[in-house]
């Protein structure tokens, strides 16, 4: 990160993040590994040079909150489908078949259907 404007080097302009830039191409040109040439920076320019929060104190919270905020949100809307499903529009209830008294509905299946459906938009 560039420490005058606070974006990332691909993109700052300004001479601090040129400079920057040169030092991580010397380590780079002596063969430091990224480890390493993270650890330069750190040293170098303190802890706002990396991109990322530290894994320690309050930039924790930046790695576990977007991370619980997902699990909540998938939870909520797993919760919200199951209840979804589970719901039925007052008017949409099918009655019962009538019944013969040999205990056997009456119709075929597609005649109970076509009943339901003359009734539902008998004018």
């Amino acid at each position: 990160m560039c420490l005058v404007c606070g974006t990332t080097l691909a993109v700052s302009d300004s001479p601090q993040a040129d400079r920057e830039r040169a030092f991580i191409r010397a380590l780079i040109a002596r063969g430091e590994t990224k480890s390493q040439i993270k650890k330069a920076l750190v040293d170098q320019y303190g802890p706002r040079v990396l991109a990322t929060p530290s894994d320690s104190g309050f930039d924790l919270a930046a790695w576990i909150v977007p991370g619980l905020a997902v699990i909540l949100a998938a939870i909520a809307i797993a919760f919200a489908v199951v209840r979804w499903r589970r719901a039925r529009p007052a008017g949409q209830s099918r009655p019962l078949p009538k019944t013969t008294a040999a205990g056997q509905a009456s119709g075929s299946g597609d005649g109970v259907r076509l009943r339901d459906d003359l009734e539902r938009y008998d004018l």
